[in-house]
């Protein structure tokens, strides 16, 4: 696996744990049917695996990112602070609009259905979001100018976000993470 940290680093060794677990569960389970809630419990015996994780299909319309956000809250609420929940919320809408608009590969006539990956980690306090789409293009936080209506997605996820980054998947594709120490 490969994996571009590109954020403020929180703790090297757990980061690395973190993003690996949520990749492996990525890649195992491959892409669930649109419109699937998943609740995935990690291996028993997995020292890595979080205490929650939870996963969503969503469309390639622009209600996806207002479910996206009220997937969130329902998963996390009563689990964590609500301001750490909003910056999460916030942040899946994020990584979310831009899977919908840059996640489709150009030579693909298959359908876009991103995934949302959220997990928490309760022993070391850090919860990840996770967006995948089929597109290998590598995120780049842009630098729009200041009259520009767009463009400013990667800027907010790394202000609300303690680490952010990406990995290739092993069956093409790509999931953008965000962590967020709790």
């Amino acid at each position: 696996m490969s994996a571009e940290q590109v954020a403020r680093p929180v703790n090297s060794l757990r980061v690395e744990a973190t993003w690996e677990w949520l990749c492996r569960a990525v890649d195992d389970l491959g892409r669930p049917e649109p419109g699937e809630s998943l609740t995935l419990a990690p291996a028993a015996g997995d020292p890595r695996g979080p205490a929650l994780c939870s996963v969503l299909v969503v469309p390639p319309v622009t209600q996806s990112a207002r479910v996206a956000r009220a997937f969130t809250w329902a998963s996390l609420d009563g689990r964590i602070a609500d301001e750490r929940i909003e910056d999460m919320a916030v942040t899946v809408s994020e990584l979310l609009s831009n899977a919908l608009r840059y996640g489709q590969p150009r030579d693909s006539r298959t359908p876009l259905e991103p995934s949302l990956w959220l997990a928490l980690w309760d022993r070391w306090s850090y919860a990840v979001c996770g967006v995948t789409d089929e597109s290998e293009r590598i995120p780049v936080e842009g630098r729009p100018d200041e009259l520009a209506e767009s463009g400013r997605g990667l800027q907010v996820v790394s202000a609300l976000s303690d680490s952010w980054g990406w990995n290739l998947r092993a069956a093409g594709g790509k999931t953008v993470w965000a962590l967020f120490r709790l």
